[in-house]
């Protein structure tokens, strides 16, 4: 009976982590690094730098994104994601670097509702604000193309989101999609004091 128990009771926890590896990209907040190279397996990790893990692949990829950093904190798990689209090859006005933006807009969309805020903009003052110059601007920062959703509550305790666009040179560019899960501010903002108590 005791030994029924005890195999129950591991079902019922696997079944848990199941449901909750539901989030983005299937990964949940809270996840160690552990667990993460558990459900991705060894070969996926291409770097680990301090709190942060960058693997190839997540339970859940997308086609458009090829690598990922996972940020965790010590005592609270995964709380971030960080997932970088793969090359985009495209012309002076950027037209596939728009074109994939919006596919992966519209989709978080259907799933987290509108992003609250949209930046699509070239700077005062460029000198790259011909249409043909859309990625130039971009690689001079002096253009940008981002969506922000910060207005909650959103599932998986989920705090905000960023989609970006960015570019390598002025023919080929990429997409950036993070996910901040809440505690994310208080860790930061513990570990920036930690660092500045060097001085």
């Amino acid at each position: 009976m005791k030994t029924r128990l005890i195999v129950a009771l591991g079902v019922l926890a696997t079944v848990g982590f199941a449901q909750e590896s539901s989030g983005p990209f299937g990964l949940r907040r809270g996840m160690t690094r552990a667990q993460v190279i558990e459900v991705v397996g060894k070969g996926a990790i291409k770097e680990i730098k301090g709190d942060r893990m960058g693997v190839l692949t997540v339970p859940k990829p997308h086609p458009a994104f090829g690598f990922y950093w996972l940020g965790f904190s010590p005592d609270q798990g995964l709380l971030k994601i960080l997932a970088l689209g793969n090359d985009i090859e495209t012309n002076g006005f950027g037209e596939k670097i728009r074109e994939s933006f919006k596919t992966i807009l519209d989709a978080v969309s259907k799933t987290y509702g509108k992003p609250g805020d949209v930046f699509d903009y070239v700077r005062h003052g460029s000198t790259w604000k011909e249409p043909e110059d859309w990625m130039m601007g971009l690689v001079k920062k002096e253009r940008r193309l981002d969506a922000f959703w910060t207005k909650g509550p959103f599932p998986n305790r989920i705090h905000s989101m960023r989609l970006e666009a960015k570019a390598s040179s002025v023919e080929k560019g990429f997409i950036e999609l993070s996910y901040e899960f809440d505690g994310f501010n208080s860790y930061l903002e513990t570990k920036n004091k930690k660092a500045g108590s060097v001085f």
